[in-house]
This record gives C-alpha cells, structure tokens and sequence, in this order.
C-alpha cells in the first residue's frame, strides 16, 4: 500500500507521461490522423484527448459519484495527488513525444 500521497503524485506523472509520449509517437509515426486533412494542433490534440479519456474518468468517479463505493484507505489527498500527477505526465508526456518522434522521424 502506498504509505503517502506524493506517491500517488509520482506514479501518476509516470503513467501520465507513458501513456501520452506512447500515444504522440504512435500516432505521428502512422499518421493519424493523415497530413492532408489535419493541421499539428489537432495532430497533437487527438493523443491528448485520448489519453485523457483513460486517464482521468475513474479517478474523477471515484472522487465524486463514486465516494461510497471506494475503498477506506484510499483518501481525498491521495485521489487529488493523482490527478495532479496525471495532469502535469500529460503535459510532459506531450513535450516527450513530440521531441522522440522529431528525432525518429
């Protein structure tokens, strides 16, 4: 279990930054979405939207609608500490990628 919340923070920047430099490579490798229909604001917006559409739902459930249902020794700090660990690996996984695909590519 983890014992505090900057814990939660570091391995939600971690998860954050995976998952969004994962998804800024693979799709500016394959080119989704493709050149010709798409300018860099919105070739960059597509992996950030999806990877907050994975990252942020349950634990934004979890700390509203979903109170009740959650476990004890999971607490509000812990559940904010993640969100805020998830928000800044988003904005670093973004910088991340878009520096590995220009080198790659």
């Amino acid at each position: 279990m983890d014992g505090h919340p900057s814990d939660r923070l570091v391995a939600g920047v971690l998860t954050g930054a995976l998952l969004t430099t994962v998804f800024v490579v693979g799709m500016l490798y394959f080119g989704i979405p493709a050149e010709h229909h798409a300018n860099m604001a919105m070739r960059l917006g597509l992996p950030v939207a999806l990877s907050c559409v994975l990252l942020f739902p349950l634990p934004l459930l979890q700390r509203t609608v979903l109170r009740e249902r959650r476990s004890q020794f999971i607490l509000d700090e812990d559940l904010n500490a993640m969100l805020l660990g998830r928000v800044i690996g988003v904005i670093g996984g973004v910088a991340l990628g878009v520096t590995l695909a220009t080198e790659m590519l």
